[in-house]
Protein backbone atom coordinates (compact mmCIF):
# COMPACT_ATOMS: atom_id res chain seq x y z
CA UNK A 1 0.00 0.00 0.00
CA UNK A 2 1.30 3.36 -1.02
CA UNK A 3 -0.61 5.21 1.67
CA UNK A 4 -0.39 4.01 5.22
CA UNK A 5 -3.53 6.13 6.01
CA UNK A 6 -5.72 4.99 2.98
CA UNK A 7 -9.33 3.82 4.49
CA UNK A 8 -8.64 5.24 7.54
CA UNK A 9 -4.84 3.15 7.68
CA UNK A 10 -7.30 -0.31 7.94
CA UNK A 11 -7.24 -0.95 3.69
CA UNK A 12 -7.54 -4.65 2.96
CA UNK A 13 -9.13 -5.61 6.52
CA UNK A 14 -12.66 -5.93 8.41
CA UNK A 15 -12.11 -2.66 9.92
CA UNK A 16 -11.02 -0.32 6.45
CA UNK A 17 -13.08 2.62 6.95
CA UNK A 18 -14.25 2.51 10.61
CA UNK A 19 -13.78 4.39 13.80
CA UNK A 20 -11.85 0.94 15.43
CA UNK A 21 -9.83 0.72 12.36
CA UNK A 22 -8.38 4.24 12.22
CA UNK A 23 -7.55 4.29 16.11
CA UNK A 24 -5.66 1.27 15.63
CA UNK A 25 -3.86 3.17 12.91
CA UNK A 26 -3.34 6.61 14.79
CA UNK A 27 -1.81 3.68 17.80
CA UNK A 28 0.41 1.85 15.56
CA UNK A 29 1.02 4.34 12.60
CA UNK A 30 3.30 3.56 9.63
CA UNK A 31 5.01 6.72 9.74
CA UNK A 32 7.41 5.70 6.70
CA UNK A 33 4.18 5.06 4.65
CA UNK A 34 1.85 7.70 5.78
CA UNK A 35 0.31 10.39 3.19
CA UNK A 36 -2.86 11.56 4.73
CA UNK A 37 -5.65 9.91 5.96
CA UNK A 38 -8.40 8.90 3.17
CA UNK A 39 -12.00 7.71 3.36
CA UNK A 40 -15.30 7.24 1.23
CA UNK A 41 -18.51 8.75 2.15
CA UNK A 42 -22.06 7.84 0.48
CA UNK A 43 -25.05 8.67 0.94
CA UNK A 44 -28.28 6.85 2.11
CA UNK A 45 -31.18 6.99 1.06
CA UNK A 46 -32.36 8.45 4.20
CA UNK A 47 -30.09 11.48 3.55
CA UNK A 48 -27.42 10.23 6.08
CA UNK A 49 -23.54 10.49 4.82
CA UNK A 50 -21.86 7.77 6.19
CA UNK A 51 -18.42 5.82 4.96
CA UNK A 52 -18.24 2.60 3.54
CA UNK A 53 -16.34 1.97 0.00
CA UNK A 54 -18.00 -0.51 -1.86
CA UNK A 55 -21.62 0.09 -3.81
CA UNK A 56 -22.87 -3.00 -2.67
CA UNK A 57 -23.48 -4.81 0.71
CA UNK A 58 -24.25 -8.52 1.36
CA UNK A 59 -27.93 -8.61 3.08
CA UNK A 60 -29.94 -11.91 3.89
CA UNK A 61 -26.98 -13.72 1.21
CA UNK A 62 -28.08 -11.25 -1.62
CA UNK A 63 -25.81 -8.25 -2.82
CA UNK A 64 -27.80 -5.18 -2.37
CA UNK A 65 -26.89 -1.56 -3.64
CA UNK A 66 -26.20 0.68 -0.38
CA UNK A 67 -27.60 3.74 -1.76
CA UNK A 68 -30.94 2.02 -2.05
CA UNK A 69 -30.87 1.47 1.98
CA UNK A 70 -31.80 3.25 4.76
CA UNK A 71 -28.72 4.10 7.19
CA UNK A 72 -30.36 1.60 9.66
CA UNK A 73 -30.51 -1.04 6.75
CA UNK A 74 -26.87 -0.66 5.82
CA UNK A 75 -25.71 -0.52 9.66
CA UNK A 76 -27.44 -3.82 10.31
CA UNK A 77 -26.40 -4.89 7.21
CA UNK A 78 -22.37 -4.04 8.28
CA UNK A 79 -23.32 -5.47 11.77
CA UNK A 80 -24.05 -8.88 10.18
CA UNK A 81 -20.97 -9.06 8.61
CA UNK A 82 -19.08 -7.79 11.96
CA UNK A 83 -18.43 -4.27 10.16
CA UNK A 84 -19.21 -1.16 12.54
CA UNK A 85 -19.93 1.46 9.31
CA UNK A 86 -19.56 4.77 10.75
CA UNK A 87 -21.53 8.38 9.45
CA UNK A 88 -19.54 10.85 7.98
CA UNK A 89 -19.81 12.96 11.27
CA UNK A 90 -18.48 10.23 13.60
CA UNK A 91 -15.17 10.12 11.99
CA UNK A 92 -14.78 13.98 12.01
CA UNK A 93 -15.31 13.82 15.67
CA UNK A 94 -12.08 11.17 15.17
CA UNK A 95 -10.20 13.04 13.24
CA UNK A 96 -10.96 16.97 14.02
CA UNK A 97 -7.82 17.29 16.39
CA UNK A 98 -5.28 15.65 14.09
CA UNK A 99 -2.63 17.37 12.39
CA UNK A 100 -2.63 15.05 9.21
CA UNK A 101 -3.63 16.24 5.86
CA UNK A 102 -7.11 14.30 5.30
CA UNK A 103 -8.40 13.00 1.53
CA UNK A 104 -12.17 12.65 1.53
CA UNK A 105 -13.36 11.01 -1.33
CA UNK A 106 -16.62 10.66 -2.84
CA UNK A 107 -18.19 7.57 -4.09
CA UNK A 108 -22.13 9.01 -4.10
CA UNK A 109 -23.93 12.09 -3.08
CA UNK A 110 -27.01 12.76 -4.58
CA UNK A 111 -28.91 15.37 -2.23
CA UNK A 112 -28.76 19.13 -1.75
CA UNK A 113 -28.82 18.39 1.79
CA UNK A 114 -25.77 15.95 2.01
CA UNK A 115 -24.13 18.28 -0.61
CA UNK A 116 -23.97 21.14 2.15
CA UNK A 117 -23.14 18.11 4.80
CA UNK A 118 -20.10 17.90 3.40
CA UNK A 119 -18.85 21.66 2.78
CA UNK A 120 -19.70 23.06 6.00
CA UNK A 121 -17.74 19.94 7.67
CA UNK A 122 -15.05 20.27 5.83
CA UNK A 123 -14.28 23.94 5.24
CA UNK A 124 -13.41 24.02 8.47
CA UNK A 125 -10.08 22.36 8.14
CA UNK A 126 -7.37 23.77 6.26
CA UNK A 127 -5.82 20.45 5.12
CA UNK A 128 -8.85 18.77 3.96
CA UNK A 129 -9.93 17.82 0.16
CA UNK A 130 -12.87 16.45 -1.35
CA UNK A 131 -11.56 13.93 -4.17
CA UNK A 132 -13.45 11.84 -6.31
CA UNK A 133 -13.50 9.92 -9.67
CA UNK A 134 -14.49 11.61 -12.88
CA UNK A 135 -17.63 9.41 -12.91
CA UNK A 136 -18.09 9.43 -9.86
CA UNK A 137 -17.99 13.36 -9.80
CA UNK A 138 -20.51 13.30 -12.75
CA UNK A 139 -23.05 11.62 -10.60
CA UNK A 140 -22.75 13.59 -7.53
CA UNK A 141 -22.29 16.91 -9.09
CA UNK A 142 -24.90 16.33 -12.31
CA UNK A 143 -24.46 19.00 -15.09
CA UNK A 144 -26.96 20.81 -14.58
CA UNK A 145 -25.93 21.81 -10.94
CA UNK A 146 -22.82 21.86 -11.39
CA UNK A 147 -22.03 25.75 -11.39
CA UNK A 148 -23.69 26.60 -8.57
CA UNK A 149 -22.08 23.26 -6.88
CA UNK A 150 -18.70 24.88 -8.18
CA UNK A 151 -19.02 28.26 -7.04
CA UNK A 152 -20.21 27.08 -3.12
CA UNK A 153 -17.01 24.89 -3.02
CA UNK A 154 -15.09 27.89 -4.24
CA UNK A 155 -16.49 30.57 -1.71
CA UNK A 156 -15.82 27.79 0.24
CA UNK A 157 -12.14 27.57 -0.09
CA UNK A 158 -12.90 23.66 -0.36
CA UNK A 159 -10.83 21.99 -3.64
CA UNK A 160 -12.43 19.08 -5.11
CA UNK A 161 -9.56 17.02 -7.03
CA UNK A 162 -9.30 13.84 -9.06
CA UNK A 163 -8.52 10.58 -7.55
CA UNK A 164 -5.11 9.77 -8.19
CA UNK A 165 -4.30 13.19 -9.77
CA UNK A 166 -4.60 15.64 -6.90
CA UNK A 167 -3.45 18.46 -8.82
CA UNK A 168 -6.81 18.21 -11.40
CA UNK A 169 -9.35 20.19 -9.93
CA UNK A 170 -12.48 18.54 -10.51
CA UNK A 171 -14.92 21.20 -11.03
CA UNK A 172 -12.54 23.26 -13.62
CA UNK A 173 -11.64 20.54 -15.81
CA UNK A 174 -15.57 19.45 -16.23
CA UNK A 175 -15.90 23.00 -18.04
CA UNK A 176 -13.63 22.21 -21.11
CA UNK A 177 -14.26 18.93 -23.29
CA UNK A 178 -10.36 19.21 -23.71
CA UNK A 179 -9.54 19.11 -20.24
CA UNK A 180 -12.22 16.69 -18.72
CA UNK A 181 -10.44 14.05 -21.65
CA UNK A 182 -7.17 14.85 -20.00
CA UNK A 183 -9.12 14.22 -16.92
CA UNK A 184 -10.38 10.72 -17.53
CA UNK A 185 -7.53 8.26 -17.47
CA UNK A 186 -6.06 7.61 -14.39
CA UNK A 187 -2.82 7.98 -15.21
CA UNK A 188 -1.57 10.58 -17.91
CA UNK A 189 2.20 11.46 -18.54
CA UNK A 190 2.81 11.93 -14.61
CA UNK A 191 0.20 14.81 -14.27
Amino acid sequence: MKNSGHRLGASGTDLENTVEGLRKSINNPDKNKFKYWEFDIRESIDGIVFVFHDDLIELNGELVEVSKMTFEEIKEAGETLKISIPTFEEIVVELKDRKERVMVEVKEIFSDEARYEIINTVSQFKDWKIMATPERFEKSFPKESRSYWDKEFQNSEIQVVRVGRHKINLFQASKSRLKWLIAKPKWLFGF
